[in-house]
């Protein structure tokens, strides 16, 4: 496993990201609802996707990759060092919508470019071993998908720069670009760590190979005709990248379904977080189908495209909010016990869910729910109100989980004296009777 610091780094700065983005959201809910495609509606979004999503699935996947590729990062001071560009850059490129300075774009455009190229170059290390399976599968086309999907934006920003000469930005090369980011990189990197941390958290066994082997396939197949299509404005391609994600989804809900009902641990708040995921995503999945083939207006057909990116945000959005409370104090209980914190302030051996708290976790998952549910009802109902609580809702969860998770820890361990792991305390009565 990579330092601690690395996936904390990224993971903490994502929850900063979700308190930026759901309060952004909440002050510009008119600019959302009435105009999607200005900038300062972009700057919301990006925040979201780059912010929050993309900051924090990078830390999920650089603790994740090296244990199933066994293998390490190439550079653990190249890992540091990214961390830090990603995260600048990914704030910089929502500050310069909403400020519309195209200088500012460029630069946070570079500083994610070359963040995420380091971010590839050092996960090749584990995830080109012999090392197989669904989740490897995954990781590397999604990580294909990360590529694409900067390169198109970072081709987007010069183009803004000289004044649109190479690419018209028309509402489906917009899309394309939005789905490559949300389905290619973000959910395809959802449904690869998946297939392992299932099973694991939910202590739930899968017999033989399970779905999630053609989710990993057809996902990315899919994005590529669907991105292709969207594109160059296809409609025959643009279908046939509509039925082969949709396939690849099924596959991987069908996974889920399959787990859910062998699981041990159906009262656990991860079993909410991951359900109330499933439910965004098949929402997401309606209202696109019905943006590109729905006879409606050219108003209505504009909320039923935000309601959709919404749905998946909150897809993504809640798997990882729901599986950082399982991620998180793992490592940091790793930490802890290599540092000589192996038992709690009673003197019992401390264990990762001794770091947080379940008390703020369930409200933190019903503010969650809530506020995507209020941002997807208002964009698609026009309710200006329902998106700006909605953004709230999400602030605050941000904040709950930064707590609760930054905290936790110091809670745990307060007052606990350090020990060499596999040191034994002596028991106070034996201790009294030897005296």
């Amino acid at each position: 496993m990579p330092p601690a610091d690395v996936p904390l780094g990224f993971l903490a700065a994502s929850g900063v990201g979700l308190v930026g983005a759901g309060s952004a959201a909440a002050i510009l809910a008119g600019s959302l609802v009435a105009h999607p495609t200005a900038d300062r509606s972009i700057a919301v979004v990006h925040m979201f996707m780059l912010a929050f999503l993309t900051v924090g699935v990078l830390g999920a996947i650089h603790q994740f990759a090296p244990v199933i590729g066994g293998r390490p990062l190439r550079s653990v001071a190249l890992a540091r060092s990214t961390v830090g560009m990603v995260v600048a850059g990914c704030w910089l490129l929502p500050l310069a919508f909403l400020l519309s300075d195209n200088r500012l774009l460029v630069v946070g455009g570079v500083l994610v470019g070359v963040g995420v190229a380091g971010v590839v170059v050092n996960l090749s290390a584990p995830l080109s071993g012999r090392a197989g399976g669904p989740s490897v599968t995954g990781l590397r086309w999604s990580l294909g998908g990360l590529v694409v999907v900067v390169a198109m934006g970072i081709t987007y920003a010069g183009d803004r720069q000289a004044g649109e000469r190479w690419v018209k930005l028309s509402p489906h090369v917009v899309l394309a670009h939005a789905h490559v980011g949300l389905v290619g990189w973000l959910g395809l990197s959802y449904v690869a760590v998946a297939e392992k941390l299932w099973p694991m958290f939910l202590l739930a066994r899968r017999r033989g190979r399970g779905p999630g082997r053609f989710a990993v396939r057809l996902v990315p197949a899919g994005v590529a005709l669907l991105a292709v299509g969207l594109f160059f404005d296809l409609r025959l391609l643009t279908a046939a990248g509509v039925v082969v994600v949709v396939a690849g989804l099924a596959a991987h809900l069908w996974s889920l379904s399959g787990l859910l009902r062998k699981s041990k641990r159906r009262h656990d708040p991860l079993v909410g977080y991951i359900v109330s995921s499933a439910v965004f995503l098949v929402a997401g999945m309606v209202l696109g189908i019905a943006a590109l083939y729905a006879p409606v207006a050219p108003q209505v057909r504009s909320r039923l495209v935000s309601a959709e990116v919404a749905s998946l945000a909150g897809w993504v959005g809640l798997a990882l909010l729901g599986h950082a409370y399982k991620i998180v104090p793992f490592i940091t209980w790793t930490a802890l016990r290599a540092s000589g914190h192996a038992s709690g302030p009673t003197g019992a051996p401390l264990v990762p869910s001794d770091l947080f708290s379940d008390k703020l976790a369930r409200p933190g998952l019903f503010a969650a729910i809530s506020g995507f549910a209020l941002v997807v009802g208002g964009l698609l109902s026009g309710a200006v109100p329902a998106v700006s609580a909605g953004g709230m809702l999400l602030a605050l969860t941000g904040i709950v989980q930064l707590a609760n998770l930054g905290v936790g820890p110091r809670l745990a361990v307060a007052g606990s004296p350090r020990r060499r792991v596999g040191q034994r305390r002596a028991d106070p009565v034996d201790a009294s009777d030897a005296g």
